[in-house]
């Protein structure tokens, strides 16, 4: 293959106005195309004028007939120095380079950020919502039945649920690190910390400083709650022990796929229950009926059908968060002896299991409104919260099957529960004060 190259002088090359350039090519292009029947032509300059000794013009001209190793002829003209250089490249070893994935290096900002990322998944921010949303649906059941709202009070047992969900949630990954079911888990507590016994056990030491603070917290607000009705304590502590019970030695009730029954009262009859008795007016009639009675009647005393109908749905919502944690989880659940509901059901059948529960959370409120145990206003409301059930449904729907796409599905569920729970507090709201104007 003959070489077509252009040469032009340095003071043309050196600050030449582009057209001038042009027309020195075209030429040039022309004459290829005509000599050797090649239509692919190029010219760049290599350098720019602030280094003379460098500046120069590329001629490529490029074949476009289809070859078995396709040549690429490059001459470099060094006007001055008066040197040219002439080299060859085959196209098919550009190619096959081209094929090739580069993976450009990550700078230390973006491993930081990474890092960040695996950390707010570590503490779980949106989690902490199964802590407070009781407290504000027990304050909004109040309000709506008194008319008065203890802010101070509602504050403190925010407070104190917080801490108490963040016992939770450092305790789960000290004992499943203890087991081996997180040892893959890159947004494990124990995991970032460098893994080992010795990480292992400063987590559930923090842990078990954090479940101190949050029952002293509690014990104080109970204990000066109006009223002497020790049922709150009993309720709460009965809920506590349900999450240790749910992930600690030698219960591991999870493994045993109850974690979602021990969820559902420990959230929602339990806690929203006592949280409703320890913010309501003094009422030494119902803790008195309480303590006089049996079981039965101690623990409904007080108590309207109202805040047990909420207390249901709450449990219900909650629990779905839990039931969503485990679809990208099942291979590993299963590894580890987890039997889980997911693992037992398998993913195709627990899409449809979070159907139906979502389906029936969302018509209970209604029901509930219907049957004059809600007010309207606070059935109605819930319905604010269909769009985000649908969501939810429909990203199970769709990524069941591929673990590291159904990840993020307890995010979804995580809305929906806080958007159902607040249209549920603004409804009973909303309820009071429309009484007030009738």
């Amino acid at each position: 293959m003959s070489h077509v190259f252009a040469q032009r002088s340095p003071s043309a090359l050196c600050g030449a106005p582009l057209a001038s350039l042009q027309s020195a090519i075209l030429p040039l292009r022309r004459q290829a195309n005509c000599a050797t029947g090649l239509t692919g032509f190029a010219a760049r300059r290599i350098s720019t004028c602030a280094a003379p000794s460098a500046s120069g013009l590329v001629v490529e001209i490029y074949p476009n007939l289809p070859r078995e190793a396709e040549v690429t002829t490059t001459t470099v003209i060094d006007p001055a120095r008066g040197h040219t250089s002439v080299t060859e490249s085959d196209s098919t070893q550009t190619q096959a380079s081209a094929e090739v994935p580069v993976t450009e290096s990550r700078g230390p900002e973006s491993a930081q950020h990474d890092h960040r990322q695996l950390w707010f998944a570590a503490i779980k921010p949106p989690m902490y919502s199964v802590g407070f949303i009781p407290v504000l649906v027990a304050a909004s059941c109040v309000f709506s039945e008194f008319g008065v709202l203890p802010w101070g009070r509602v504050a403190g047992f925010i407070l104190a649920a917080i801490l108490v969900i963040a016992w939770l949630n450092l305790s789960n990954d000290a004992f499943d690190a203890q087991t081996g079911v997180d040892a893959s888990k890159p947004e494990s507590i124990v995991n970032l910390l460098g893994g080992g016994p010795k990480n292992r056990r400063a987590v559930l030491l923090l842990a078990k400083s954090l479940l101190v603070a949050g029952v002293a917290l509690l014990a104080h607000l109970i204990s000066s709650a109006p009223g002497g009705d020790l049922r709150p304590a009993a309720l709460l502590a009965f809920s506590i022990a349900c999450g240790y019970i749910y992930q600690g030695p030698p219960f591991r009730l999870s493994y045993k796929g109850l974690g979602e029954p021990l969820c559902f009262f420990a959230f929602g009859p339990s806690a929203l229950t006592a949280f409703y008795l320890a913010l309501r007016p003094d009422d030494g009639a119902a803790a008195m009926a309480a303590a006089g009675g049996g079981f039965t009647a101690a623990l409904v005393a007080g108590v309207p059908p109202a805040v047990w109908a909420c207390s249901i749905v709450v449990g219900l919502t909650t629990t779905a968060i839990l039931f969503c944690s485990h679809f990208h989880q099942v291979a590993g659940d299963m590894a580890a002896g987890k039997r889980s509901p997911l693992v037992r059901l398998g993913t195709e059948r627990g899409r449809k299991v979070l159907r139906a529960a979502a389906a029936a959370t969302q018509a209970a409120a209604l029901a509930a409104a219907a049957g004059g145990v809600l007010p309207w206003a606070a059935g109605a409301a819930t319905l604010l919260a269909a769009p985000a059930a649908r969501t939810m449904v429909a990203f199970a729907d769709e990524h069941h099957l591929v673990p590291a796409r159904v990840a993020p599905l307890k995010r979804f569920a995580v809305t929906w529960h806080i958007q159902y729970s607040l249209c549920l507090c603004l409804g009973l709201a909303a309820a009071r004060l429309l009484a007030g104007l009738a």
